[in-house]
């Protein structure tokens, strides 16, 4: 960024696509009203304008009623912080968290593999080594997808951002990891960019996720259903009370011996975990992914009392229903990251989804959340 590039340089480039005049001024930004030159759309306008200044720092909001529309500007340039080293830092960090924790869930693993084979199961363990690869690639390749689909997303809609930061959590989360975190400064400049920001990450992430758990799955040992119910008698085996949609479709694709119940070993685990994620991070609430998607779909208003409700729905359903309690924490960290602040979606608060993007969008956000949502079994 040019040290010669300050307030009149960008009045100079706002020149280029509108007419203005200054309506207000504060010690942190600068109102205009502005009017499209003739040729531009208020849309295309604004879209040009953004592209050229937002490089150089300076992030400009597009507001309005009726036909006054306000343009806001800081009055000093703002960057997102690269921090390659911290994240390469919580990189390792987080790689070792998983494969540590991975390590401990295939040890636990075999460990009932053991008492099932002194209950006369016919059944053989996972190689230690074998296993906590397993288990993090299973954690580790859905989380990384997820980050890289919003970061590329970023880039291509030349929307600033800080590589992914990991965020270790060895032998607090089942695995090993909290996930991890892209900086943004900056809106985007529509609402359609900030669907597809939101989207793209739950999607790369559900579909690996899934693969992931199929694989994983079919090479889990299945057992006699007579003896799993008498290891579920003795406290060895704990039956899982809800899976993701998509989990329960992909696992009618694995072929099953009559009379017998698989045995998830702790990769198919994992990805059956990523899922759940990925369903409360698809739900409409606040900042989070779901909360992005849904307000391009909608309206300030509307996202506003949606993410509340479903706030307060999470939280209900976490104390009333015991197998998603779970889903009780993760409403906790939206709730404490958006709070009930409104979310105006796009730098041009105007903008609105076509009827042909609303479809499709709108169609790929349920399948999301059809796929991830958990059924009870």
């Amino acid at each position: 960024m040019s040290d010669e590039y300050g307030p009149h340089e960008v009045e100079a480039e706002l020149s280029k696509y509108f007419t203005f005049i200054l309506s207000g001024r504060t010690e942190t930004s600068t109102e205009y009203i502005v009017e499209p030159l003739p040729g531009y759309s208020l849309e295309e306008a604004f879209s040009l304008f953004y592209d050229e200044v937002v490089p150089k720092g300076y992030y400009p909001l597009l507001t309005g009623s009726g036909d006054t529309y306000v343009l806001v500007l800081p009055n000093s340039p703002r960057r997102v912080k690269v921090r390659r080293k911290l994240a390469a830092a919580l990189l390792g960090a987080t790689i070792a968290s998983v494969a540590i924790t991975g390590y401990f869930s295939v040890q636990s693993y075999n460990e009932v593999i053991a008492s099932l084979r002194n209950m006369g199961i016919s059944i053989e363990g996972t190689n230690i080594w074998v296993g906590t690869l397993f288990f993090s690639l299973a954690v580790l390749l859905p989380i990384f997808l997820h980050e890289a689909g919003h970061f590329i997303t970023a880039m291509r809609t030349k929307l600033p951002a800080s590589f992914p930061l990991p965020i270790p959590a060895p032998l607090i989360s089942p695995l090993g990891t909290f996930g991890a975190i892209i900086q943004l400064l900056y809106l985007p400049k529509h609402v359609k960019e900030l669907a597809k920001l939101g989207i793209s990450g739950p999607l790369v992430g559900t579909l690996l996720a899934l693969a992931l758990f199929g694989g994983a799955y079919a090479l889990s040992p299945q057992v006699p259903e007579e003896q799993v119910a008498e290891a579920i008698s003795r406290g060895l085996l704990i039956p899982i009370s809800v899976a993701p949609l998509g989990s329960l479709l992909v696992s009618r694709l694995i072929p099953v011996e009559p009379g017998s119940v698989v045995l998830m070993n702790p990769a198919a685990e994992a990805a059956y975990l990523i899922l759940l994620i990925h369903f409360a991070n698809l739900l409409p609430v606040g900042q989070l992914d779901g909360g992005h998607v849904f307000r391009a779909l909608t309206s300030v208003k509307i996202h506003r009392y949606v993410s509340i409700a479903t706030a307060l729905g999470g939280f209900a359903v976490a104390f009333l229903y015991p197998p998603l309690s779970w889903l009780g924490f993760f409403m906790l960290i939206a709730w404490f990251i958006s709070g009930t602040r409104p979310h105006y979606g796009a730098a041009n608060t105007l903008s609105k989804l076509n009827a042909g993007d609303r479809l499709k969008i709108g169609a790929l956000y349920a399948f999301l959340l059809a796929l991830t949502f958990p059924f009870p079994t």
